[in-house]
Order: structure tokens, then C-alpha cells, then sequence
């Protein structure tokens, strides 16, 4: 026997609490009907009008099917820093990295530092990072994209010259 009066009693209340809270959770689960329909006609019967309204209210959100997520194609995450991938799309449904991407060249710019922002096909624009050595590149020349080191990232133009470049846009 326990050294505490009222010690048994207690524990049989604990566990009289546990059985009443298991037999509701097991009435909950048999009574949740899979018709969605037939739970949102069910709201029709509550009397209180806010316990009405937050059953329609969640029984028919329960109709609608979840929105998907905006999810990045691979193209469109290279280059990106982590966070504004973060910002675009949602991180339950990562896609895998791309090692390189290939595109077609239909702008370029030419900073007043000699650097260069090119604008490509897809819509990214990137921008050299350092101002020296001709790429030997023109409008309409497809361009390779590549993962570098330590999170940079390297443009080859056809002509086999390359640099470094920062994805901007």
C-alpha cells in the first residue's frame, strides 16, 4: 500500500480520466464520416449559431482542395541565392539542382564599369563580376551556365571564353 492517504484514490481517478478520454477520441473517430458532403449537411443541426458557422466554415474548406504550392523548375532556381528560392517556392517540394543550364543569349549590356548584364531566353539576367577579357559573344549565341566553387557560378560563351557571373534576376 502507498505511505499517502488518498494515494489509491487518486491514481483511480487518473486513470478513469485516461478511459473517458479514450472512449471520446475512439467516438470522435467513428463518428467522423469520410462524406464531406454529409459532414457540412450535419452543421444544419447545431443550435448555437457560432458553433454553426465555424462548422460550415470548416467543413467546407474542407471541400476546397488545398492550393499547390508554387513550385520552381530547376532552370529557374539555378543561380538564385537560398533565400529567394525560400521566398518563391514552398520547401516542401524541393526539386533536384541542376549542375548546368544551356540558353539562348537575347541581350546584352554593357555597364559603364565594361562589365556586361546579359539576358537570357529564360528570362534570368546575370552579370559578370569581373570587367576584364572579351567573352566573344553576340545576340542569338546559345551560352552554358555552370555550377563553380563555393557557391559562384561560371558562363561559357560558344567561342570557349568564360567568366564569372552573378545571377541578378
Amino acid at each position: 500500500m502507498s505511505g499517502q492517504p488518498g494515494r489509491p484514490a487518486i491514481e483511480r481517478g487518473y486513470r478513469l480520466g485516461l478511459a473517458a478520454l479514450l472512449c471520446v477520441a475512439c467516438a470522435v473517430s467513428v463518428a467522423a464520416t469520410p462524406d464531406p458532403q454529409a459532414a457540412l449537411l450535419a452543421c444544419r443541426n447545431l443550435n448555437d449559431g457560432v458553433a454553426r458557422l465555424a462548422c460550415f466554415d470548416r467543413e467546407s474548406a474542407a471541400l476546397v482542395p488545398a492550393a499547390a504550392a508554387p513550385v520552381l523548375a530547376p532552370e529557374q532556381k539555378f543561380g538564385l541565392a537560398p533565400v529567394a528560392i525560400i521566398e518563391r517556392e514552398s520547401v516542401a517540394a524541393q526539386r533536384p539542382e541542376l549542375a548546368e543550364v544551356q540558353a539562348r543569349l537575347v541581350g546584352i549590356d554593357l555597364g559603364m564599369d565594361g562589365r556586361s548584364e546579359l539576358t537570357l531566353d529564360n528570362g534570368q539576367v546575370w552579370r559578370q563580376l569581373s570587367s576584364g577579357g572579351e567573352l566573344l559573344i553576340k545576340t542569338g549565341d546559345i551560352v552554358k551556365l555552370s555550377r563553380g566553387v563555393l557557391g559562384s557560378y561560371w558562363l561559357t560563351a560558344p567561342s570557349g571564353r568564360g567568366c564569372k557571373v552573378r545571377r541578378i534576376r
